[in-house]
């Protein structure tokens, strides 16, 4: 979920990207319009996968996301204000398990499985978009690691949906990569 885009993918464990299909975030100034386009969006791109039955749960990259709680705290770039209960929303919508975690951290989550740092057990991962954000990677590992078939995000399989700028410290070398969403 981005200030500007909002990009539903299905994705598969080995990051094969299924389907994909995205939204304007700000044309809905009530989350739950925001909650309903998404399921119309993501009914579209499940079914010909085998329907929802199919999914085992949501996994949301978003700005200001609070891991622990499932809400979207005071956002700066999103057209909703003070506390949202956006997992709450989505898994009552949806009828499944719903995560959500920063958006910097999904990119970094998906730049480490599937993108310019795998393999690698420390990097930094910035993210230029509508706002900035960082997502950090420390031996390998993040606060809260988790990977659902059906991802809605600012990134897809941790190719942001804007740009991205990778610093990765690789054997004492200072390295990036820059990249960007394929269209």
């Amino acid at each position: 979920m981005g200030g500007t885009n909002s990009v539903l993918g299905v994705i598969d464990a080995r990051g094969h990207v299924l389907a994909r299909t995205s939204i304007k975030t700000q044309e809905y100034p009530d989350i739950r319009d925001y909650v309903d386009a998404l399921y119309v969006e993501a009914v579209k791109i499940m079914e010909p996968l085998g329907g929802a039955e199919m999914f085992r749960g949501i996994g949301a990259g978003a700005p200001n996301s609070n891991y622990y709680t499932g809400n979207i705290e005071y956002p700066a770039n999103l057209p909703w204000q003070g506390v949202i209960p956006f997992c709450d929303l989505m898994s009552a919508r949806f009828g499944m398990p719903c995560h959500v975690t920063n958006d910097a951290n999904a990119a970094a989550l998906g730049e480490m499985t599937y993108g310019a740092a795998r393999g690698m057990k420390n990097f930094i991962m910035i993210t230029l978009g509508t706002g900035v954000g960082s997502g950090i990677v420390i031996d390998g590992k993040e606060d809260h690691l988790w990977r659902y078939f059906l991802l809605f995000c600012s990134g897809l399989c941790g190719r942001s949906a804007f740009s991205s700028v990778s610093f990765v410290d690789r054997k004492g070398k200072d390295a990036y990569s820059i990249s960007q969403a394929s269209p």
